[in-house]
């Protein structure tokens, strides 16, 4: 039986480990990310030699990384790191697997090309539908054998499409434009980043240094992150005579004190400015109503 090293993830209500088991037949094994997105080295050869050669384990085979690292907040694994993690892959005889569904967010940040990156692992996926802005789509790429059996595998649980022409050219336009569109997907969530600081509210504050890509976390306090997404999602009569417009934003409650804000081809440095003085609109009157012994949150919020 497989061993699966992977980062902890969940898919609707069943747990990341399970879903393998349930399609594969596989047992995946969870390792605790550092901030930056990568895996303690000597913890992920640890989890190894624990299991390899044991008779009492699941035996290694694969170790998958993400890249860039969501959870991280869109960060790009460095080069030299995928390069340590495929030199301890080799020593036990292992596959290294890429879920690259932001690769090219990846290659755009660190200024080299796509093939630098993957050069480190054995089999890649690459998504089109989100900062390459194809409505949908995505490829998986490796061996030839292994590209083979992946397509077997893919009919046997049900894929497939026949018109994928259709996809396939919103892709290709995604790809022909992918340095030009994620860079300045890139520039605007920094400067989302940045006007956060300049806020300089008790409410909400950034990381500048985690910002690489087109992912933002902005770490929450005072108030549920999902009650700030909420209040950043309406509009109200207050907000329009206070800033002359009303603005919704549409931002991901991640964890219990984070919300994750993240740019795509349709957001616009304009609409940037805008979530940023929507985002000081709401942080001024939760300060106001704490000052006042109230619960926080624009007075009237509601669908205008």
């Amino acid at each position: 039986m497989d061993w699966r090293l992977r980062d902890n993830r969940r898919q609707g209500n069943l747990p990341a480990a399970l879903l393998p088991a349930q399609v594969a037949g596989v047992h995946s094994q969870a390792l605790s990310d550092l901030p930056d997105g990568t895996l303690d080295l000597e913890q992920l050869e640890l989890a190894i030699r624990e299991a390899h050669g044991s008779r009492y384990h699941p035996r290694p085979e694969l170790i998958c990384l993400e890249n860039t690292h969501s959870s991280a907040g869109g960060r790009a694994l460095p080069l030299t790191y995928l390069q340590q993690v495929r030199l301890l892959a080799e020593r036990y005889g292992l596959r290294v697997h890429v879920d690259g569904a932001r690769l090219m967010n990846a290659a755009v940040a660190q200024a080299v090309e796509p093939a630098r990156i993957t050069q480190h692992c054995d089999s890649v996926s690459l998504c089109f539908s989100k900062g390459l802005g194809a409505p949908a789509g995505a490829v998986l790429a490796g061996r030839r054998a292994f590209v083979a059996e992946a397509w077997r595998v893919r009919k046997l649980l049900g894929g497939g499409m026949r018109q994928a022409g259709v996809l396939a050219a919103a892709a290709r336009i995604g790809l022909e434009q992918a340095e030009e569109t994620l860079r300045r997907d890139h520039d605007n969530a920094r400067r989302f980043a940045q006007g956060i600081q300049e806020l300089n509210s008790p409410l909400c504050s950034v990381s500048l240094a985690a910002v690489e890509t087109n992912i933002v976390m902005v770490e929450v306090k005072g108030l549920p992150p999902a009650e700030l997404c909420t209040y950043l999602q309406a509009v109200s009569e207050e907000e329009l005579a206070e800033t002359g417009c009303t603005v919704s934003v549409l931002l991901f409650p991640w964890s219990e004190r984070t919300v994750r804000a993240v740019w795509h081809c349709d957001v616009s440095a304009h609409d940037t400015e805008l979530a940023l003085n929507k985002l000081g609109f709401v942080a001024r009157k939760c300060q106001e109503k704490l000052a006042q012994g109230r619960g926080p949150g624009p007075r009237g919020t509601g669908e205008h």
